[in-house]
């Protein structure tokens, strides 16, 4: 008798905390976050960006400074030209399935990232300024410092 009333505590226990769970679960997952289709992530990128401030830096975008995102295979920069002709990482996100490996943030007139997905899959996206606009080329491994 004991171990009948101990289950049906343990079953009228379980269906109260499921049913607690069910109703705070439908409050916190029903405004779910909905992810951007592929044209509006490559209108994103191509539409020019506003530099967010680099902690340690002055706060602002160098007058004359033009800032774009830039999508590669390994991830996204997000770089900027300063008017004396120098590309700066401003920062990088890497995609699914890759790591930030190695960097040369810059200003420099190559400023660099490395993407990791494994030992054998390296990318790495260069950035250079052209014409003051920053353009990225991807090169399969390593760079050179």
């Amino acid at each position: 008798m004991g171990i009948g009333a101990w289950a049906a505590t343990a079953a009228v226990a379980t269906g109260v905390g499921v049913a607690a769970i069910s109703v705070l679960g439908a409050g916190i997952t029903d405004h779910g976050v909905r992810p951007l289709t592929s044209a509006q992530v490559e209108r994103a990128l191509a539409s020019p960006a506003t530099a967010t401030p680099v902690p340690g830096t002055a706060g602002s975008t160098p007058a004359g400074a033009i800032t774009r995102g830039l999508s590669t295979p390994g991830g996204s920069v997000l770089a900027r030209c300063d008017p004396a002709g120098d590309a700066y990482l401003v920062s990088w996100t890497p995609a699914q399935g890759y790591a930030a490996d190695d960097a040369h943030r810059g200003p420099a007139a190559r400023a660099w990232v490395e993407f990791e997905a494994d030992h054998d899959n390296k990318v790495t996206v260069q950035v250079t300024c052209r014409s003051g606009v920053p353009t990225a080329t991807t090169v399969n491994g390593d760079v050179d410092d």
